[in-house]
C-alpha cells in the first residue's frame, strides 16, 4: 500500500469517527477535535506505520481502526462504545 492510499483510508475512518481531517500538501493529515479546534495532531505515513508530528508511532497499516481509536483518545474525543453495564437480577416478591 502506498502512502497516498494509506492516508486516504485513514482520513476516511477519522472523518467517520467525527474528527475534522484536512490533507496537507505533503500528504500529511491534520486531525483536530471538532469541539476543541486547537486540539489537534498531524499524522504522516512512514513505511508501514503512521507517525505523529512528534515522531511517535501511533499505528500501522492494516490497523487503521486501532490508529483512529488512539488518535481519538489523544484528542479527547469521547468513546463511541461505552462498556455494557452489568444487569441487576430482578427481585421477585
Amino acid at each position: 500500500m502506498d502512502a497516498m492510499t494509506a492516508s486516504a483510508i485513514l482520513a476516511q475512518q477519522l472523518a467517520a469517527r467525527g474528527l475534522c481531517v484536512s490533507t496537507r500538501n505533503n500528504g500529511a493529515l491534520s486531525v483536530t477535535n471538532p469541539l476543541h479546534p486547537r486540539v489537534g495532531e498531524v499524522v504522516t505515513v512512514h513505511g508501514d506505520c503512521y507517525l505523529t508530528d512528534y515522531g511517535y508511532e501511533i499505528g500501522e497499516h492494516g490497523d487503521e481502526s486501532g490508529t483512529v481509536d488512539r488518535l481519538a483518545f489523544l484528542l479527547g474525543l469521547p468513546r463511541v462504545h461505552l462498556p455494557s453495564q452489568p444487569r441487576r437480577p430482578e427481585v421477585v416478591r
